[in-house]
């Protein structure tokens, strides 16, 4: 009776283990900034302006030059985040307030990325 409950604890141990196991692979906390296109339907609901428009697309054209330099897998490269922190930078000049917080919201990771999304957005098309 004894070996048997100790048989049964150690079975329940060992499977507990496994079950409590977590997969860190795939966890935002490690998951680089989402390079978002500064496209025109962005820019439609960010609320640019009639004279920023011509800012915005002479700045898409630039930083995604300097976004598609950095190669097939351009997240993983070694100077992306800085790439994208000086991107941050230059639209939270370029934009209001209002603007560029609308432009943050945009650029959050979200878990329901969907198929007909407006282009360059991960915002709900129901939005």
């Amino acid at each position: 009776m004894k070996t048997t409950a100790w048989l049964l604890c150690a079975g329940l141990l060992a499977a507990s283990a496994s079950v409590n196991a977590q997969d860190t692979a795939n966890t935002s906390i490690d998951t680089p900034p989402r390079w978002t296109t500064l496209t025109d339907s962005v820019g439609q609901v960010i609320g640019l302006r009639q004279d920023q428009q011509e800012g915005w697309k002479t700045r898409n054209e630039s930083w995604n030059r300097k976004y598609e330099a950095l190669g097939e897998h351009p997240e993983n490269h070694p100077t992306y985040i800085r790439l994208h922190s000086a991107r941050e930078f230059d639209l939270k000049g370029f934009l209001t307030g209002g603007q560029y917080d609308k432009w943050k919201e945009l650029n959050k990771r979200s878990p329901r990325l969907e198929p007909n999304n407006p282009p360059g957005t991960n915002m709900p098309s129901d939005r």
